[in-house]
C-alpha cells in the first residue's frame, strides 16, 4: 500500500553516474541517426500480437468449436493478452511507442481490451512503481498480498511458510482481479493516500469511465460468445483459462525483475530520504534476465532488459539490446551493480528461492529491533 510521505533520493550531483549515462546513450541515438520510438518492427509485432489476442476470439464466435478446440482457442488469447500487456500498452503508456502523444494515447487504449484502466495503471506502474521502485508501503508491486510476502520488511504471517508452492496459483489470479475491482480500489485508494491529485469531481468522472470501460469488455467477451449460443460453462472455463494463463505469465514476467534474491529493499532515513540517487537506486533494485535469447525479448517487449527499461522508461524496448552494453559499461566504471540473470530459468529459481526465504525470515524492522 503506497504511503502519503513523501520521499526523497540523495542528491544525481553525488554522482555523475547517470549524467554521464545519459549523455552516452543521446550520443548513440544521435550517431546512428535513430529515433528513440518504436520503428517498423514494433508496428508489425503490435499486429501480430493483437491478432493473436483477437483471432480465436473472432474465430470462436463464427465456428463455435467444440469444447477442446475453444480451450486450445482460449490458451492462445492467453497467452496474446500477455503478450499486448507486455509489448504494446506498456511502451505506449510510458510515452515510448512513439513522439506523438496522441498515437500513445490511442495505443495505451489497448490495456482496455484486457480489461484495465489506462488512468490507475500508470499511478501504480509508472509512479509509484518506477520511482520507488521495490520501496516497502511505497511501491504497490511488493505490497502485501493474500498469501504473499513480496518484502523483507513486510509481516511474516504462517501462510507464506508454503507461499512458494502457492505463488503460480495465485499469479493465475491477477488479471482476473485486475478486470473486475482493483481498479475501483486504486480509485480511492491512491485519493484517499494523496497518489490521485484529483479533485472529487474529476474522480467521480473517472469512476463512471472505468465503470463504462469494464461493462464494455465484459459485454464483448462474455456477451458476445453467450448471444452466438457458446455454452456458459464453456465460456466460463474458457475465460478463466485465458486469465490464468495471462496472470501467470505476466506475473512471473514482472517478478523475475524485482523480486529475486539479488535485489535490494531500501528503506528511508527518519527524514524521508533514500541512501542513493534515484538511478542508483534503479540499479540496486532491478534485474535482466535472458538479453542474449532473442525469442523471449520479442514476446516480452523488453522486460527482460528491465535495467534499461527503468534508466530510460521513454525509449521504445526495441532499442534495449543495444544500449544495454553502454549501461554495463558505465555502471562498471562507476563501480556501480549491474544485476543480471543469463537464463530465464536462473531468474525463476532465483525467485522461487527469494519466496521460499521470505516466507520463513521475520521482518528485518523486527530483527534490527
Amino acid at each position: 500500500m503506497a504511503a502519503a510521505a513523501p520521499l526523497r533520493f540523495v542528491s544525481s550531483e553525488k554522482s555523475m553516474f547517470y549524467q554521464t549515462l545519459h549523455a552516452r546513450v543521446d550520443a548513440y541515438f544521435k550517431d546512428h541517426h535513430l529515433s528513440k520510438f518504436a520503428n517498423g518492427n514494433v508496428v508489425i509485432k503490435t499486429f501480430i500480437l493483437l491478432t493473436v489476442y483477437l483471432a480465436p476470439f473472432v474465430y470462436m464466435l463464427w465456428v463455435q468449436p467444440s469444447f477442446g478446440l475453444s480451450m486450445a482457442l482460449w490458451a492462445v488469447m492467453g497467452v496474446g493478452l500477455a503478450g499486448v500487456g507486455m509489448s504494446i500498452m506498456h511502451d505506449a503508456n510510458h510515452g515510448a511507442y512513439s513522439g506523438n502523444t496522441e498515437v500513445n494515447k490511442w495505443v495505451g487504449y489497448t490495456l482496455m481490451l484486457l480489461g484495465g484502466s489506462v488512468t490507475t495503471w500508470k499511478l501504480q506502474h509508472n509512479y509509484l512503481h518506477h520511482t520507488f521502485t521495490n520501496v516497502t508501503n511505497y511501491d504497490d508491486d511488493i505490497a502485501d498480498k493474500p498469501g504473499l510476502r513480496l518484502s523483507p520488511h513486510a509481516t511474516l504471517k504462517p501462510i507464506h511458510r508454503f507461499q512458494w508452492l502457492h505463488a503460480l496459483f495465485i499469479y493465475s489470479l491477477v488479471t482476473l482481479y485486475w478486470v473486475t475491482s482493483k481498479d475501483f480500489l486504486q480509485i480511492f485508494r491512491y485519493a484517499e493516500q494523496g497518489v490521485n491529485k484529483n479533485t472529487k469531481a474529476e474522480n467521480r468522472r473517472l469512476l463512471l469511465r472505468v465503470t463504462v470501460g469494464k461493462l464494455f469488455y465484459f459485454l464483448v467477451i462474455v456477451g458476445l460468445p453467450l448471444a452466438v449460443g457458446i455454452p456458459f460453462l464453456t465460456l466460463l472455463a474458457g475465460f478463466l483459462l485465458m486469465h490464468f494463463i495471462g496472470g501467470v505469465i505476466l506475473t512471473v514476467i514482472f517478478q523475475l525483475a524485482h523480486a529475486v534474491e539479488e535485489t535490494a529493499y531500501p528503506l528511508p532515513d527518519k527524514t524521508g530520504v533514500l541512501e542513493n540517487d534515484w538511478a542508483i537506486h534503479q540499479m540496486l533494485t532491478t534485474v535482466n534476465f535472458s538479453r542474449n535469447n532473442k525469442l523471449i525479448s520479442w514476446y516480452v517487449g523488453g522486460l527482460n532488459f528491465q535495467v534499461e527499461h527503468h534508466l530510460f522508461p521513454k525509449i521504445c524496448h526495441v532499442h534495449y539490446p543495444k544500449i544495454a552494453p553502454i549501461v554495463e559499461k558505465t555502471a562498471k566504471e562507476f563501480h556501480v551493480p549491474y544485476l543480471e540473470h543469463k537464463s530465464f530459468f536462473h531468474a525463476l529459481r532465483s525467485h522461487f528461492r527469494l519466496l521460499k526465504k521470505l516466507g520463513k525470515l521475520p521482518a528485518m524492522d523486527d530483527m534490527m529491533g
